[in-house]
């Protein structure tokens, strides 16, 4: 709906947009007219498509922590509350950025290209690829296995340093 209300809109500027991919925002930006009749609207439907799951979100997680408070064992609250975090994080990696470059886009904060280029990526790549690595860290297999590799490269290096200073 939001490129096809951007359709009409006379564009007499260039026609290139500096971006990873074509958003609503990138395209009436090139427009020659007053954007805000076409811009808060788009506004209004990215936030709706952004908070009405956040707010689904921190509910769940609100709920969590409430049943978690209840636990007896302390380990175990612990250990829930770890798990918790880290994926909170995760949704804050995604939502925040997102809902930065909506708001600062309305509100009328103007950032360089390679700026905002930088804050898409961090919402688009940044929480797909921690993710895996969060919960491969948190696997005791995986992390023994580190350990040992990370201990034997160390104890290499410190002979090699010890060799190389007796010679």
């Amino acid at each position: 709906m939001m490129v096809i209300r951007a359709y009409p809109l006379p564009y007499c500027a260039s026609n290139r947009i500096v971006q990873c991919y074509c958003d609503h925002i990138s395209i009436t930006v090139l427009a020659c007219t007053n954007r805000a009749p076409y811009g808060f609207p788009a506004f209004i439907l990215a936030m709706l498509v952004l908070l009405v799951p956040l707010a689904f979100i921190i509910f769940s997680y609100v709920s969590i922590i409430v049943a978690v408070l209840q636990i007896a064992s302390t380990e175990g609250r612990l250990k829930t509350l770890s798990t918790c975090s880290a994926q909170l994080i995760i949704i804050a990696l995604y939502y925040l950025p997102r809902c930065f470059v909506y708001l600062a886009s309305n509100v009328g904060i103007k950032f360089s290209k390679d700026l905002r280029i930088v804050i898409i990526m961090l919402y688009s790549l940044l929480p797909p690829m921690i993710n895996p690595l969060i919960y491969c860290f948190r696997t005791s297999g995986v992390k023994q296995i580190l350990v040992r590799r990370f201990r034997v490269q160390r104890v290499d290096i410190q002979r090699a340093n010890i060799s190389t200073l007796c010679t």
